[in-house]
């Protein structure tokens, strides 16, 4: 079988059940629940954002309900059961039946040629809002029909007052119903399938005839087995960053008016929103009229990634299930296979390692017992306690870190002249945490080619909380997995230094295939962003300890570009959008609020920066915009 990894299985599954076995329920969780306890998920607008690959598609297929139906036929197997629970949360199954008949609707090129034609803006919005509403009401049906209901048993309940507007879609039977939403589908299709736009006056009556089916419907009802089954009209509108921008903006308007019943959604990526929006995130979430569902969120981000770490864990296993050769022998657990635990460092290197302390230590003017207990801190860590290399590492920066805390009394030092003694005593007390430890790995990564990127948490991390990102990332180490297995038999996993190799090298070639708007000022941006984080991560005395990945910039500053820097906020935003960036707002240190433009994790494997967050250079917009204007002078 080919690799589901490089393939985005989700996408070329058409078999419901095939699909609900590589679904992991946790970003439903995740996303979808906390709107739902809110009762804001059916009754007004939800706008559905991420970027490309966070998963809007997959999850929201789960709310179609031939979908749901399967999940439901299947309940007392225990892997649907978490799925089945977490769609209850969400609203769409009450008691173990459904309470919402979904259908999604691709919007795809053809609305946009709609929109170019040479014909008032009125008409074309006429158009594609029928368009789409009758595609909905087939697909509404078909859905029903699909799962073994017959259409005599399939009927619609109009809302309150809508008398006029139920005889417009055919009444209330299913059969009209559909009959009805098929003439105006095809009449419609007809035009936009055309070479050459027809005249006004030659476009079919029924085409322009009013057709207003979110107007009038409240429910649908469905006869099944004896039983009525009340259903809510669900429309999920995929790709709408496809639209014109102006097609955009008449589409929300009109999906925002709280009299319709039906419930629906807009999946859109942050191409189709203004960089206003994209750069001032905070601000999208002022409209109550809508409910906005960022599928990366930005508030809460030590939780956001230890539930990309489940959920990411979840989805690999859920995929090696679906491969042979792992499947055969039980192997389902990626992280198994990973291993975490770094080769030590050959013997050449390390005696080039142990020589470059003993330098540092006359450099700084450690005394041989200031060593000692700057060693015994060392030793104290469990992280280094086994490693050589990294406690000699970690110990280089205690003693650059003494010289920095010590500068002032050097005038003094010539007291000392018994070796032994201690030396003055640091101006702050020095100690080993996780922090120093990230630094002194950073260091070996670079100065000795240490691996520093192996183990499930590692490869979590780098994904930047992205589906798409972590399947490419794993993709490399399944393969080279799966290689192995058949090459050496049951034993298998990847050392740390293949680990290492394998991400790097996968992560550059991500960035060579980077396609999108403004590509090339992005990476001019990144790079930059890039090359002062690495020198300034390499400092000897480690003073950011694991080191920067991003630049941070004043918040009120910030939130100038847009106006000031126009530009920079497209570039900005499309930055964000294909995740070579993630903007962090309002984050709060020295008395002063800073946005951070942190790097993606793409960028941070191949520039071999750290995964940990919060470490940013101070900087301001012009630093942020002379790469862009010096990479568009050509220098």
């Amino acid at each position: 079988m080919v690799n589901p990894f490089e393939k985005r299985a989700t996408e070329h599954l058409r078999d419901d059940e095939a699909f609900l076995s590589v679904v992991s329920p946790e970003p439903l969780g995740t996303f979808f629940h906390e709107p739902a306890k809110n009762e804001q998920l059916f009754d007004r607008l939800v706008l559905i954002i991420g970027t490309p690959g966070s998963g809007k598609t997959t999850m929201t297929r789960l709310f179609q309900y031939s979908t749901i139906r399967s999940l439901l036929q299947n309940e007392s197997l225990d892997a649907y059961r978490p799925l089945i629970a977490s769609l209850t949360q969400c609203g769409a199954i009450r008691d173990g039946v459904p309470t919402i008949v979904g259908a999604r609707i691709p919007l795809e090129s053809e609305y946009r040629d709609l929109w170019d034609f040479p014909y008032p803006e009125e008409l074309k919005l006429g158009l594609m809002n029928a368009l789409i509403q009758a595609r909905a009401v087939v697909s509404w049906v078909q859905n029903l029909r699909d799962s073994g209901v017959d259409l005599s048993d399939i009927s619609v309940i109009p809302r309150e007052g809508a008398g006029a507007a139920t005889v417009a879609i055919g009444g209330t039977e299913g059969a009209s119903v559909l009959e009805k939403a098929s003439e105006i589908e095809l009449a419609i299709y007809d035009i936009s399938a055309t070479l050459i736009p027809p005249k006004i006056e030659d476009i079919a009556a029924i085409a322009t005839t009013p057709y207003r089916p979110f107007d009038a419907i409240d429910m649908f009802k469905v006869v099944s087995a004896g039983r009525e089954v009340f259903l809510r009209p669900l429309v999920i509108l995929d790709d709408a960053h496809s639209l014109h921008q102006d097609q955009f903006d008449q589409l929300r308007q009109w999906l925002m008016r709280r009299e319709l019943k039906v419930a629906r959604w807009v999946i859109t990526r942050l191409d189709a929103l203004t960089p206003h929006q994209v750069l001032l995130s905070p601000a999208i979430s002022n409209d109550r009229e809508i409910t906005f569902i960022k599928m990366q969120s930005d508030s809460d981000r030590a939780n956001d990634r230890l539930s990309f770490r489940k959920m990411a864990r979840d989805m690999s296993s859920r995929y090696l299930r679906r491969m042979d050769t792992f499947n055969r022998r039980g192997l389902s657990e990626l992280r198994s296979m990973l291993s975490t635990a770094p080769e030590p460092l050959p013997p050449g290197k390390l005696d080039r390692l142990r020589s470059h302390v003993d330098v540092v230590q006359r450099r700084t003017h450690v005394t041989d017992g200031r060593r000692a207990q700057l060693q015994a801190k060392v030793d104290a860590h469990s992280t280094t306690a086994s490693s050589e290399e990294l406690g000699l590492a970690t110990l280089e920066i205690l003693m650059e870190r003494y010289l920095k805390r010590t500068s002032s009394q050097f005038a003094q030092l010539e007291l000392f002249a018994d070796m032994e003694a201690l030396g003055p005593d640091p101006n702050k007390p020095l100690s080993v945490d996780s922090g120093v430890v990230d630094g002194a790995a950073v260091h070996l990564l670079h100065e000795y080619e240490r691996p520093y990127y192996f183990g499930i948490d590692a490869l979590c991390d780098a994904s930047s909380e992205n589906a798409e990102q972590f399947l490419q990332l794993a993709g490399v180490l399944v393969s080279q997995l799966e290689t192995k297995l058949i090459r050496r038999g049951p034993q298998i996993s990847l050392t740390a230094r293949e680990q290492n190799r394998l991400l790097r090298e996968r992560a550059t070639k991500m960035i060579q295939e980077w396609d999108f708007p403004h590509v090339r000022d992005v990476r001019a941006l990144t790079e930059v962003i890039a090359a002062q984080c690495v020198k300034e991560s390499l400092k000897p005395n480690a003073p950011l300890r694991g080191g920067a990945n991003a630049f941070g910039v004043l918040q009120d500053e910030f939130e100038q570009i847009p106006s000031t820097h126009p530009r920079l906020a497209k570039v900005l935003q499309f930055a964000v959008a294909y995740n070579a960036v993630t903007l962090v707002q309002g984050h709060r240190t020295k008395r002063q609020t800073w946005c951070l433009i942190e790097l993606g994790g793409a960028v941070l494997l191949k520039n071999g920066l750290t995964l940990n967050r919060g470490g940013f250079l101070e900087r301001t917009v012009s630093d942020l915009s002379r790469p862009i204007e010096e990479h568009s002078r050509g220098k």
